[in-house]
């Protein structure tokens, strides 16, 4: 990676907890963890290559 590429993927990190720190830990509410692993396996599935679709996780979490 380069320099830039590392400052890009830091910027977006940044920006995704400033989101999370916004949404959840200034009101005190918690996230839903019955939200968050669906989309969370749904990304790092597609990440590795699988072919997979949002309905099909869903299904697994039923």
């Amino acid at each position: 990676m380069t320099i830039v590429q590392l400052v890009h993927k830091d910027e977006g990190l940044l920006k995704a907890f400033k989101r999370y720190q916004k949404r959840y830990l200034s009101v005190g509410k918690k996230p839903s963890v019955e939200k968050l692993l669906p989309e969370d396996l749904y990304s790092t599935m597609r990440l590795e290559g699988e072919n997979i679709t949002k309905k099909e996780v869903r299904a697994l979490f039923r």
